[in-house]
């Protein structure tokens, strides 16, 4: 299972999408693609941080059998969270993002996904092809299991590894 430094590093990672946006928002305002550069180098940092946490979690952390009974997709969730990434570009009266608020956002953020079971989905796990599911496994827990295949039969996963108390990903095929 991944360390606390890890599992915050995968949920800072998912705010790369609104550094993209920010960024976004300060070139369309300039039309200069420096203006807002260090979103954009953010953003860039934070996916390839992410891709690195999931890659190296998938050669390094131990590989367990698993036995799946019960699937649903819950790449759905994905929507809103993008959604909610983009409302920075509602507000684009003013040419002045407000950093504190920002910061302010981001900490009750990391506190609450600290703090709870919740899983925040990470829409760059996303674009790097992964897909969501809620499986229950034999035992009758549930857990929300990442993987790159589009599952269409419970016994396709034979092997994952666990990334946080409720999350894990499938290596089957790794």
């Amino acid at each position: 299972m991944l360390n606390k430094v890890a599992k915050l590093s995968l949920v800072a990672t998912s705010m790369a999408p609104i550094c993209l946006t920010l960024w976004f928002v300060d070139f369309s305002q300039q039309w200069n693609w420096r203006a807002g550069l260090g979103y954009l180098v953010a953003a860039i940092f934070m996916a390839l941080l992410c891709y690195g946490l999931v890659w190296l979690s998938g050669k390094k952390l131990e590989k367990l059998p698993v036995k799946i009974k019960t699937v649903k997709t819950v790449d759905k969730e994905v929507v809103g969270f993008l959604l909610v990434y983009l409302l920075p570009l509602i507000n684009q009266t003013s040419k002045v993002i407000s950093m504190p608020v920002l910061i302010f956002v981001a900490v009750i953020f990391f506190f609450i996904v600290q703090n709870s079971h919740a899983y925040h989905f990470n829409p760059l796990l996303g674009f790097f092809g992964y897909h969501f599911y809620e499986v229950g496994i034999e035992g009758g827990i549930t857990y929300v299991l990442i993987t790159k295949q589009n599952i269409s039969d419970c016994k396709s996963i034979t092997k994952v590894v666990q990334l946080t108390e409720y999350m894990i990903m499938d290596v089957s095929h790794a």
